[in-house]
């Protein structure tokens, strides 16, 4: 969306071919940034929370929770690690 994009780099904007690249690298680094039993809160895309859960599980994170926004969409991805 044209408002969108005037305020954010283009960085925040492409996902790449299937929408995940960010994600995949922010998951990498998860496991050795967060302390034992961490948490970790993601933002999700529309249609991303299977995906994004499924590359936390092969990091060794474990997904407990997704909270919805006021539209019902899976929206905030909370991620513990080990």
């Amino acid at each position: 969306m044209p408002e969108v994009a005037r305020h954010e780099p283009a960085s925040a904007l492409d996902g790449g071919a299937d929408g995940l690249s960010a994600y995949r690298r922010i998951i990498a680094d998860l496991p050795q940034l967060l302390a034992p039993h961490g948490v970790a809160v993601l933002e999700l895309g529309q249609g991303q929370q299977a995906a994004v859960e499924a590359l936390a599980k092969a990091a060794g994170l474990t997904p407990e929770a997704c909270r919805a926004d006021l539209g019902g969409v899976p929206r905030a991805l909370v991620l513990r690690a080990a």
